[in-house]
């Protein structure tokens, strides 16, 4: 997996994804759904607790999902919103890493990091799965080339991208070059951008 250029992060498709797997690492937070200033990790930690919980009692390959989101990064927003854009971003990386077929000792890994700038966040989810579908392709065309043609799109992939683009974000994907893929959220850290989403 790639780890976003500039982060100090060691390195460690779709909502349906086939079976919960086991996290073996995770970290719980709370958040507060009012406009105000939030933390994306604990949104993320108690997104990560929720899938641990639910895959509790099934037998799938253990994998490990590490959080490198500072507490300290910080957006003035409505906890509701930016939920919104990261539970299917996180899902989606779950799924896509518990859809490969792991041979020898490879793991199966979800790394993901936040870098603060003074005009945005930028969340990277990094996964060790297959690499980018074709529907997430079309969805997402930043960052890769592709000349596959915009028919077939990830429904989930497309919702996130029109929210993130209404509030003055972006949204990325890249092929990560040792396998697996990364998309990137950027979101504004100011709440006017952010108030044009509710």
């Amino acid at each position: 997996m790639q780890s976003h250029p500039g982060r100090a992060a060691s390195t460690p498709g779709s909502p349906a994804y086939p079976g919960t797997p086991r996290i073996l690492s995770f970290s719980r937070g709370e958040y507060r759904g009012a406009e105000s200033f939030i933390s994306p990790h604990t949104i993320l930690a108690d997104l990560t607790a929720e899938i641990a919980a639910a895959g509790g009692s099934r037998a799938a390959a253990p994998m490990s999902v590490t959080l490198d989101v500072p507490r300290a990064l910080q957006i003035e927003a409505d906890g509701e919103i930016i939920r919104r854009m990261l539970a299917p971003l996180l899902y989606r990386s779950v799924a896509a890493t518990a859809s490969r077929s792991t041979v020898g000792p490879s793991s199966r890994e979800v790394l993901v990091t936040a870098v603060g700038y003074p005009d945005r966040i930028e969340i990277e989810f990094a996964d060790s799965g297959p690499g980018l579908t074709l529907w997430e392709r079309n969805s997402l065309p930043r960052g890769i080339s592709t000349a596959a043609p915009r028919e077939s799109t990830d429904p989930l992939l497309d919702d996130v991208l029109r929210l993130a683009v209404s509030i003055g974000g972006t949204l990325s994907a890249i092929e990560c070059p040792e396998g697996g893929s990364a998309v990137t959220l950027s979101l504004p850290i100011h709440r006017a951008a952010l108030r044009r989403a509710a």
